[in-house]
């Protein structure tokens, strides 16, 4: 069995494949995808825990698709997107629920915390605190740095797209992140504030 299959978050993109590139073509992408991934495992199996499972199969999709002279980058960021969205959705719908906007917003910087926090290999810098706005710079991702350290720091693009994404869910919590480390910034700069007038 392809080990991608297992993957949750990157299992929907043999679909995509298959919808832009055709059927055959799709199947053995995804067969050398999972033959890659397996390989990056063998070779350093500590790295299957924590960033490294969502790190890995986008350095092996990244990897295989290049090596195939497709368009690696725009195929994953797309898929990021995708995915973003489908997240977004449920984000609107659970912060829909009555009073819910306003206890995420009264417990954003915990929250924002915990998600980057040094402890997960996270270097931040706090820049405001709200009410009126929550701003955290992110100088260094552990998704970044392990993509990196692989060879294919592009290959992580894709969840940076889908965290710009899915970001855009919260009602009446407006987010700005216009510049990303992986994309050669200094920081992610993260900017929330709360919006009554934002759906």
């Amino acid at each position: 069995m392809n080990p991608l299959n297992r993957q949750w978050f990157y299992r929907d993109f043999h679909r995509k494949l298959t919808d832009s590139l055709g059927k055959a073509a799709a199947a053995q992408i995804w067969c050398d995808e999972g033959k890659e991934y397996s390989r990056i495992l063998a070779s350093q199996p500590e790295l299957k825990r924590n960033k490294g499972a969502m790190t890995l199969p986008a350095v092996a999709l990244y990897r295989v698709l290049a090596a195939g002279g497709e368009d690696a980058e725009g195929l994953l960021n797309a898929y990021g997107e995708y995915m973003g969205q489908r997240f977004a959705r449920i984000i609107h719908a659970l912060t829909s629920l009555p009073g819910a906007d306003r206890l995420v917003w009264r417990h954003v910087g915990g929250v924002m915390e915990k998600a980057s926090s040094e402890k997960l290999g996270y270097r931040r810098e706090l820049v405001s605190e709200p009410p009126d706005m929550y701003g955290v710079d992110i100088l260094s991702c552990p998704y970044h740095e392990l993509a990196k350290q692989l060879g294919n720091e592009k290959a992580v693009l894709c969840i940076c797209h889908m965290d710009k994404e899915y970001s855009q869910g919260f009602r009446h919590i407006r987010y700005d992140r216009n510049s990303a480390v992986s994309e050669g910034a200094r920081a992610c700069e993260y900017r929330l504030r709360f919006d009554s007038e934002k759906d």
